[in-house]
């Protein structure tokens, strides 16, 4: 079972939460919130209790868990955008705003292998397909409940399918979750 939802900062229905908090003009604070109203519409949970953190809690590198669930969940954002998806396996998920990026700046981030394969490329396709890997190897790291301190350049991707992902002999699945034209949202889960 799989379900993912996103939603922008700037929808309409989010706007008292953010009045009540006194967060009108703090994108972050707001992303958070608009993540937890969106695992709550997926789960069919009240919003407050989602929001209070009820029955939440957090793993040693900060990646968030039910206590007393076999429900999985991981959170994303980028710009105003937040993705949030759910499932019965653990999960990790990232998502990015397509935009022009220097390869040379995120070149310790890539294997020998996937470097070869960006050159192939050229603007603005070089930077989706960074984004792509870059999405991907966030999602496993997140999946792992690590995040960034786990070195992204400990994970081979297999290119140009990008389908499979293996970081110290563990394969994950690797999934694009249609979210947004101008983003990218990448889902990983083990093998």
């Amino acid at each position: 079972m799989l379900k993912f939802k996103s939603g922008r900062l700037t929808d309409l229905q989010y706007q008292p939460y953010y009045q009540a908090r006194g967060i009108e003009d703090q994108p972050k604070k707001q992303q958070t919130i608009v993540g937890k109203m969106l695992l709550a519409k997926l789960l069919e949970l009240p919003i407050e209790q989602v929001l209070e953190n009820d029955g939440i809690d957090f793993g040693k590198h900060g990646k968030p868990y039910f206590k007393d669930q076999n429900i999985y969940f991981n959170i994303s954002h980028s710009n105003n955008l937040v993705l949030v998806a759910i499932s019965d396996q653990p999960l990790g998920i990232d998502l990015e705003k397509i935009k022009p990026l220097s390869l040379d700046r995120l070149s310790n981030a890539f294997t020998v292998g996937e470097l070869a394969y960006l050159n192939k490329f050229k603007e603005p396709r070089k930077s989706e397909q960074i984004l792509r890997l870059w999405t991907i190897k966030e999602a496993v790291l997140k999946d792992l409940g690590i995040g960034l301190s786990g070195k992204p350049k400990s994970i081979a991707v297999t290119v140009p399918r990008m389908d499979v992902a293996e970081r110290d002999g563990q394969q994950f699945k690797i999934d694009f979750l249609g979210v947004d034209p101008q983003y990218i949202g990448t889902m990983a889960s083990k093998i």
